[in-house]
């Protein structure tokens, strides 16, 4: 193992739990598991380890990305863990999707809301009350 894997290793279990890279690995068939280490090696060994931002501010980053590129709800879905795990709030979550709206359209921010909101649910979270429409 490289001391690059053991560094993404390290910081992909701080935000999806002990053991979850090596799992992310093992579910991975003959050279497909190649792909995962690489993922893991350069998302988390590279990027995440990096100082200047919090994990949960690389979450809330992350989350907005997905959502701008549109399509990629299984990433959506664990991302939205992962800003649970390391601390992000209900609020902070939703608040980045319906942020992304302006840049990514209504399509994109919709679809990403409704898989956030289900996994919010699924995780037992609360979810925050609809401000409504301004009364000026």
């Amino acid at each position: 193992m490289t001391n690059r894997l053991d560094k993404g290793k390290h910081w992909f279990n701080e935000v999806y739990g002990e053991g979850k890279a090596d799992g992310l690995i093992e579910m991975q068939t003959g050279l497909a598991q190649d792909l995962a280490r690489f993922g893991i090696e350069f998302n988390f060994g590279d990027i995440y380890s990096r100082p200047g931002l919090t994990l949960a501010q690389r979450e809330l980053l992350t989350i907005a990305s997905l959502v701008t590129i549109g399509g990629l709800e299984p990433q959506l879905q664990g991302h939205t863990r992962g800003a649970i795990r390391v601390g992000c709030t209900p609020t902070e979550i939703l608040e980045t999707v319906i942020h992304t709206v302006q840049y990514s359209g209504f399509p994109k921010a919709l679809n990403a809301i409704r898989v956030v909101t289900d996994q919010l649910i699924a995780l037992g979270v609360e979810i925050p009350e609809a401000l409504g429409p301004d009364e000026d």
